[in-house]
């Protein structure tokens, strides 16, 4: 199978150079890392789900992958102004969705429960998520025309490691990992 194949697998790496230039960005500017412009400040994405920020996860840190890359200065620009860009763009439908959320979680607590505000506030959120998601995907394209074929091969055999770790470690660990859904859809 050609390397390239598994570039349609999820781009964790390019995730994470994304984070890096976010970062890096707001530490430019002064910005406090506690804010929401530095959420990854253990070098792992934005995007990156909870449970694999944890201890005992052995992904690359976000140096070691630039660096594995290959990643130029002039590089790290580009991919920083393509992530800026997505957040100018995607402004707008995160804080939408920040107050839809702040909305429903106030009716939970309130107790007094509208089914009919809640399908809207699911629809608005899913229409939202959408967007950002549509965004995203696109910036995940664009960060990819900015890599050298080079990089790309290295993106590649960097993927195809991570498939047979995780292929191994099903193989080995077999059943849903702490954090994952069983057979069910409990949450272990």
């Amino acid at each position: 199978m050609d390397k390239r194949a598994f570039l349609v697998l999820p781009l964790a790496a390019l995730l994470t150079i994304g984070a890096f230039i976010d970062t890096s960005a707001a530490q430019e500017k002064g910005v406090p890392s506690g804010s929401s412009a530095v959420q990854a400040a253990g070098a792992m994405p934005a995007e990156a789900p909870e449970h694999l920020a944890g201890p005992g996860h052995h992904r690359p840190g976000l140096e070691a992958m630039m660096k594995k890359l290959g990643i130029t200065d002039e590089q790290k620009k580009q991919l920083r102004s393509l992530y800026v860009g997505f957040r100018d763009k995607t402004r707008k439908a995160r804080t939408e969705l920040m107050a839809l959320r702040d909305e429903k979680k106030t009716m939970m607590l309130s107790g007094k429960i509208d089914q009919q505000k809640l399908a809207q506030i699911d629809d608005q959120e899913v229409k939202l998520q959408g967007e950002v998601m549509k965004e995203k995907l696109k910036l995940k394209r664009d960060r990819l025309t900015l890599l050298t074929p080079d990089q790309l091969d290295r993106m590649a055999d960097f993927q195809a490691e991570r498939s047979f770790h995780a292929k191994m470690m099903k193989r080995h660990h077999p059943g849903p990992m702490h954090g994952q859904s069983g057979p069910h859809g409990e949450i272990d």
